[in-house]
C-alpha cells in the first residue's frame, strides 16, 4: 500500500468517527423529547420482559441492549425477527413490551411481527432512522436514530446507525436505572463473578489480614511507633487515644518525611507526627467503596485503617490486599 493510499484510508477512518460523533450529538435532542419520556414510561410500566426484536446488524445491537437492560434490573431478551415469525413469538406474554429496531423502518420481518404485538396488547417502541416509515406509523412511540451518513466509504455498511441504536438503548437503560433507584448493591447481585462483582460484594472486614492489627498509643515515642510500624509490615500504624479509639495514622510515607526533616526528634511522642483524623473504612464497607476512599482524593493513599462501631481499629487495609484478592 502506498503512502497516498494509506493516507486516504486513515481519512476514511476519521470520517467514520466524525459521522458517528455527529449522530450521537444529535441524539441529545431525542433523549430530551416527549417520545423518549413516553418510551421510558412504557418500560417502567412493563411488568414482564422487554423483548428487543431485530435482524442482521440491528439484531446484534438488540442483543447488546437486552444484555444491558437485564444487567441493570430490567429483565430483557432478544428475539431474531425471523425466528419470531417461526414460533418465538410464543414467548411474548401480554405483560411484556417490545423494542423494534430497523434503520429503514421497512424491514419485512419486523413489520410482520407488529400485528401479533398489537393483538397481544404489547406496547411497542420503534428505533429507526425513518420517522415517517411504516414501522414508525405502527409503533406506539418512535425514537429516531438521527443518522445523516453511515460514515462507511461506500455508505452501505451500517456503522453510524448501529452506533446510534446502541446509544439509544444505553440511554433507555440509564433512564431506568435512575427511575427505579437501582443501586450498586443491586448491580452487584447480577454481576457476582469477575473483578467487578468482587469489588462490589467483598467486604472490607473479610480482606483484613488475620491477626494483624498494628496499634500504638498517642503517648508512645516516635521511635517506639517506628519499631511497631516496621514490625507490622503493613505500611501503616493506627494511633489511638487512652480509650483505644482511632485518632491518627502513621504510614511509611510519614516516616520518610520525618527522616528527612525531623530525625533528631525520634524521642518525642508520636502524636506530634501522625496524620490526625485520618480517613478510614468500616468492616461492612465494600471493597469498591474502600478503593474509592483511597483513590478519590487529591493525594492518593494505599492503606486505610478499618474501625469498628466504637471507632476502635480492627486492622489496616492495603490497596494491595484488594487487588490481590480480586485477581
Amino acid at each position: 500500500m502506498s503512502d497516498n493510499s494509506l493516507g486516504k484510508a486513515i481519512d476514511a477512518a476519521a470520517n467514520v468517527i466524525h459521522a458517528e460523533a455527529e449522530a450521537l450529538a444529535r441524539l441529545g435532542e431525542v433523549v430530551r423529547s416527549e417520545a423518549f419520556i413516553i418510551a421510558t414510561k412504557i418500560l417502567l410500566r412493563c411488568e414482564g420482559t422487554i423483548y428487543i426484536i431485530g435482524l442482521g446488524k440491528s439484531g446484534l445491537v438488540g442483543q447488546k441492549i437486552a444484555a444491558t437492560l437485564t444487567s441493570t434490573g430490567a429483565p430483557a431478551a432478544y428475539i431474531h425477527a425471523g425466528d419470531a415469525l417461526h414460533g418465538d413469538l410464543g414467548a411474548i406474554r401480554q405483560r411484556d413490551a417490545a423494542i423494534l429496531i430497523s434503520k429503514s423502518g421497512q424491514t419485512r420481518e419486523i413489520l410482520e411481527v407488529v400485528p401479533f404485538l398489537k393483538n397481544n396488547n404489547n406496547p411497542t417502541i420503534a428505533i429507526t432512522n425513518q420517522p415517517q416509515s411504516p414501522l414508525a406509523a405502527k409503533a406506539d412511540v418512535t425514537l429516531p436514530m438521527m443518522v445523516e451518513s453511515e460514515g462507511c466509504p461506500l455508505n452501505l455498511a451500517p456503522m453510524t446507525s448501529s452506533t446510534a441504536a446502541m446509544a439509544i438503548g444505553d440511554a433507555l437503560a440509564g433512564a431506568l436505572i435512575v427511575a427505579r433507584d437501582f443501586k450498586p448493591e443491586n448491580f452487584a447481585r447480577f454481576h457476582p463473578a469477575g473483578r467487578l462483582g468482587f469489588l462490589l460484594t467483598a467486604k472490607v472486614g473479610d480482606l483484613l489480614a488475620p491477626g494483624l492489627n498494628p496499634v500504638s498509643r498517642e503517648n508512645v515515642t516516635l521511635r517506639q511507633a517506628v519499631v511497631a510500624l516496621v514490625d507490622s509490615r503493613l505500611g501503616g500504624l493506627s494511633i489511638v487515644d487512652e480509650n483505644g479509639r482511632l485518632t491518627g495514622v502513621l504510614t511509611d510515607g510519614d516516616l520518610k518525611r520525618i527522616i528527612v526533616d525531623k530525625a533528631q526528634r525520634l524521642d518525642e511522642e508520636v502524636r506530634h507526627f501522625m496524620t490526625r483524623n485520618p480517613v478510614f473504612a468500616r468492616p461492612d464497607d465494600s471493597a469498591a467503596a474502600a478503593m474509592e476512599i483511597m483513590e478519590n482524593r487529591q493525594t492518593q493513599i494505599s492503606i486505610l485503617p478499618v474501625v469498628d462501631g466504637h471507632g476502635k481499629p480492627m486492622g489496616i487495609l492495603r490497596l494491595h490486599d484488594i487487588i490481590r484478592s480480586a485477581l
